[in-house]
């Protein structure tokens, strides 16, 4: 788990395709943070709308 966690690393959530970064073993994101990592802007979008009513989302 350790190394999941690794501070900077990016993931790629496998079921939504969006990227996250590692921080402080938190995973953040943004739109800057998805399109960086190559992630599609759209895709982006589409994920960040669905998550407006969950109280689990945290954007950088």
């Amino acid at each position: 788990m350790n190394e999941i966690l690794k501070e900077g690393r990016i993931i790629k959530e496998g079921f939504t395709s969006v990227y996250f970064l590692v921080k402080g073993e938190k995973l953040l994101t943004s739109l800057e943070i998805h399109t960086n990592a190559g992630g599609d802007p759209e895709v982006f979008r589409v994920w960040e709308e669905s998550q407006k009513d969950k109280e689990y989302f945290c954007n950088e």
